[in-house]
């Protein structure tokens, strides 16, 4: 069994962006949807997560479907990242985590198939 996306916040640039421009601008939601491009967007989420401002990632969520072998990788990255929810099932596991414990993860535990397997979602604008 593979580790399998189920789900993962639709257009997570546009989410992530939005999330970072709603703390700073007198626009409405709706403006800041509709008024800068998907190049704004990335320009300004590498210059706020350059700067540490890591929050803004956490807007974008993702499921994954976990197979049971994979139990004592996950049992690890629980402990050092509680931020993550997993639910045994029968035959796998259901993991949901946010794009900034995915990318911390990365840093924390590259040697994980976990890991590895994620990795293909965190998108190229956020490094």
């Amino acid at each position: 069994m593979e580790i399998k996306l189920i789900s993962s916040t639709e257009n997570i640039l546009k989410t992530v962006s939005t999330a970072a421009r709603v703390c700073y601008s007198g626009l409405s939601v709706d403006k800041l949807l509709s008024r800068f491009s998907p190049e704004d967007n990335r320009k300004l989420i590498k210059k706020v997560t350059g700067m540490g401002h890591l929050s803004v990632v956490e807007h974008a969520a993702f499921t994954f479907s976990v197979p049971k072998d994979l139990k004592n990788e996950l049992f690890s990255i629980m402990v050092e990242k509680p931020y993550l929810s997993v639910t045994e099932r029968e035959t796998d596991f259901i993991v949901s985590l946010n794009l900034r414990t995915m990318k911390e993860l990365q840093d924390l535990f590259p040697e994980f198939e976990f890991t590895k397997a994620i990795a293909k979602y965190i998108p190229d604008w956020l490094f």
